[in-house]
């Protein structure tokens, strides 16, 4: 009786090997930076304007030579934040639409994206601390942590992922 499947040299068949589905298409863990780019094109927007609205309600006050409040360079550090955080949400639109498109060029865009917040992170918070003669707080070195984590875990992962070259492909 012969069954499907290649002969061996004693005459009884031996079942063919099922053809290696190739991991490819947005599944696996890859759905966690679908979920995280996602979640940050939401929150991202609202994170910004509630860390601001204050500064924007005190802002002459603050920036003012002449006012009793006035915070030297705190102004400059206004801009370089607003500027930082324009290109990082400028890079996570691009980034939603090579990702969801599947072009090559996601992986080159995540991982600047994932560096890029890292940096604006920690040069922030050097700042503020230095210009703003501010202390660092927990929750400043619990943002450079979680920032930091996800460098380690995402990037290599986008670097030698079979799923992310099989992916994005176009």
């Amino acid at each position: 009786m012969k069954t499907e499947g290649h002969s061996s040299s004693h005459g009884t068949s031996v079942p063919s090997p099922q053809p290696r589905q190739e991991l490819k298409g947005i599944g696996g863990w890859l759905i966690l930076p679908m979920l995280g780019i996602i979640l940050s094109l939401i929150i991202l927007p609202f994170s910004i304007y509630e860390q601001n609205a204050q500064v924007i309600e005190y802002w002459i006050e603050l920036t003012d030579p002449q006012s009793s409040s006035f915070i030297p360079l705190f102004k400059e550090l206004i801009y370089f934040e607003v500027l930082g955080n324009v290109i990082l949400y400028a890079t996570l639109l691009f980034l939603s639409y090579v990702f969801f498109t599947k072009k090559k060029l996601t992986i080159k865009i995540y991982i600047f994206f994932q560096i890029f917040s890292l940096v604006l992170t920690v040069t922030d918070i050097i700042l503020a601390s230095i210009l703003l003669d501010l202390e660092v707080e927990a929750s400043d070195i619990k943002d450079i942590f979680r920032a930091l984590i996800a460098c380690a875990i995402w990037i290599p992962y986008f670097l030698v992922s079979r799923r992310v070259k099989n992916t994005f492909v176009n």
